[in-house]
């Protein structure tokens, strides 16, 4: 059975950490092979999704609105509603 990790980076309210949070720690989630990686934006209510980590990075970047739904890697039955994920 393959094992898949799942980690979930929560951006607060600090917007100047973003960069930091897609470039140095998404670098790094990425070569400890972290399947699936999100940051969340509170500023704009949008979520960033990393997937696919290879040593360079991750190869699947994208960014949701508050307006979509999310669908987890682990577990691809579940279903996340992203205007859920903010107070």
């Amino acid at each position: 059975m393959t094992q898949t990790r799942v980690r979930l980076w929560t951006v607060n309210e600090y917007h100047r950490t973003l960069e930091t949070d897609r470039k140095q720690k998404a670098s790094l989630f990425a070569k400890a092979g972290i399947a699936d990686y999100w940051i969340l934006d509170v500023n704009q209510r949008q979520v960033y999704i990393f997937r696919e980590p290879g040593l360079e990075g991750y190869n699947l970047e994208f960014i949701l609105q508050e307006d979509a739904t999310l669908s987890l890697i682990a577990f691809p039955k579940v279903e996340v509603p992203i205007n859920q994920l903010f107070p």
